[in-house]
């Protein structure tokens, strides 16, 4: 990863606006799985990104050693394990 100072990121100590610029490979599903995100959301696939890793960070960090994650709809609960 390859830190760059650009006037779009977030703000630094520096008052230089900071970001790490990536470049990654992902496969066709996930490429029109973000597609269909910026689409219905109305928002960049950088943002989409960012809350993609936001979402999995909370997850991890909830799930911690159990791996248990519960989604309750409706009064229906799933239970789904994370292999980890």
């Amino acid at each position: 990863m390859t830190q760059h100072a650009e006037p779009t990121g977030a703000q630094g100590e520096t008052g230089v606006k900071d970001f790490t610029r990536l470049s990654v490979n992902i496969n066709d599903d996930t490429a029109e799985a973000l597609k269909r995100l910026k689409s219905a959301k109305g928002i960049s696939i950088t943002e989409a990104v960012r809350r993609a890793v936001a979402l999995y960070d909370l997850v991890d960090r909830e799930t911690g050693d159990t791996g248990k994650l519960q989604i309750v709809d409706d009064g229906n609960v799933r239970e789904i394990l994370l292999l980890g």
